[in-house]
């Protein structure tokens, strides 16, 4: 797979084509969308209930305890800036700038919602929200409803994820889920109690079908490996679980970057001065039939298999919902097959079985992703059906693998 790194030129070409009345209308909008996705960081929203160790993740992505520990926070928007401060924002609306990281004037002032900006790389990266409520189950979820609407990522922080966190976690739309992870956080304790291989146990089938993964984070250890030096002691990160969950929720904001770079090259091809369509190669056609070499015979990895279910799953639902949805309303069954070969992507991306077929396949999963961009700016009901087929399309090609 190829390194894409953000590039700027890519910006520079998004800003100059809106400079323009070149684009017709339906492109400007989403033109508009990719420039914002590469101008900011992924962003990363942790939700839980009071006292789900959310704050002491978000020290642990910072490599330090910035926020207190036992202090009252509102919901925080940790972002990068070039010098250490605080915007502070009253229920009337009215923000108000503290140099520094004044925790205690931010009291003070009793702020309903902070912004910290923070000098360090990772927030070039990722921004980090954590959502404070006061566990009133009406308030999580209009929090919640608030929040997805203002994320890439979730991190769902709990210590046993029981029924009526599952009850607020069900409204999260399902291509949100798809980029989403349950931490486990105080794992230590859990362990200290011999609760974690038996919760981990039970919650399994529940992470197949809600969530991309699940990570179990002692907390605190993972804080206390950033020793005050700026030094890491590695093999107390490993040991806490904090690595393996960071890694993760970065190569996931990186393959997210990466999508949205590829999406915006082909969006500007498509919509050079001359205005004619990119024109692809048939998605899903065998390598033997591009190259002329011999057609791979080795037996497909398991990821064709993991990949087949999850069609399985969602393709019903888009076919009936195709079926039904009103005209001029079939945008969202669009977006839900954009959100579904993503995922796919995700999921072939993480195959670790070295098999060459699953790494070429990717390429086929990465045009028909592209081919979906373009179809988000044509206008009619059509090109949520044909994005639909095309997700049939890319099913049958690997159930053919498998039956290989």
């Amino acid at each position: 797979m190829k390194d894409h790194a953000p590039d700027e030129s890519i910006v520079d070409a998004l800003r100059d084509a809106l400079s323009t009345e070149a684009l017709p209308r339906a492109a400007r909008g989403h033109a508009t969308h990719l420039l914002n996705r590469l101008s900011s960081p992924v962003r990363v929203t942790l939700v839980g209930t009071p006292g789900a160790g959310k704050t002491e993740l978000v020290n642990m992505f910072l490599g330090k305890a910035v926020v207190p520990r036992g202090l009252a926070m509102p919901t925080t928007e940790v972002v990068y800036g070039e010098e250490e401060c605080l915007h502070a924002t009253d229920a009337r609306g009215r923000i108000t700038k503290i140099p520094g990281l004044d925790f205690m004037s931010l009291s003070r002032s009793k702020p309903a919602f902070v912004r910290m900006e923070l000098p360090l790389p990772i927030l070039k990266k990722i921004s980090l929200l954590e959502l404070v409520t006061d566990g009133n189950a009406d308030e999580l979820r209009s929090a919640i409803d608030w929040a997805i609407r203002r994320t890439d990522i979730t991190l769902w922080c709990s210590q046993e994820f029981g029924e009526s966190e599952r009850a607020l976690w069900a409204r999260v739309p399902d291509g949100l889920k798809d980029h989403a992870f349950l931490v486990l956080t105080k794992a230590d304790v859990l362990s200290a109690k011999n609760a974690l291989s038996d919760l981990i146990a039970s919650l399994e089938t529940v992470v197949a079908e809600e969530f991309h993964s699940m990570f179990a984070v002692a907390t605190l250890q993972a804080i206390k490996s950033f020793r005050p030096n700026g030094t890491l002691d590695e093999v107390m990160y490993h040991g806490s679980g904090g690595s393996a969950l960071s890694s993760e929720v970065l190569r996931h904001a990186e393959r997210g970057r990466r999508a949205d770079i590829d999406s915006a090259q082909f969006f500007l091809a498509r919509y050079q001065a001359s205005g004619e369509r990119v024109i692809s190669r048939d998605i899903g056609k065998p390598a033997s039939q591009e190259t002329g070499e011999t057609a791979e015979r080795m037996p497909a990895p398991k990821v064709f298999t993991d990949a087949v279910r999850f069609l399985q799953r969602r393709g019903a639902t888009l076919f009936d919902a195709v079926r039904t949805a009103q005209p001029g309303q079939t945008k969202p069954v669009l977006d839900q097959c954009v959100d579904t070969v993503e995922h796919l992507i995700d999921l072939f991306s993480s195959d670790d079985s070295g098999s060459q077929m699953a790494d070429d396949f990717i390429d086929d999963l990465s045009e028909a992703a592209e081919v979906m961009v373009l179809m988000q700016v044509e206008k009619g009901d059509a090109p949520a059906a044909d994005a639909a087929t095309l997700l049939l399309q890319l099913r049958r090609e690997m159930e053919m693998k498998i039956a290989a």
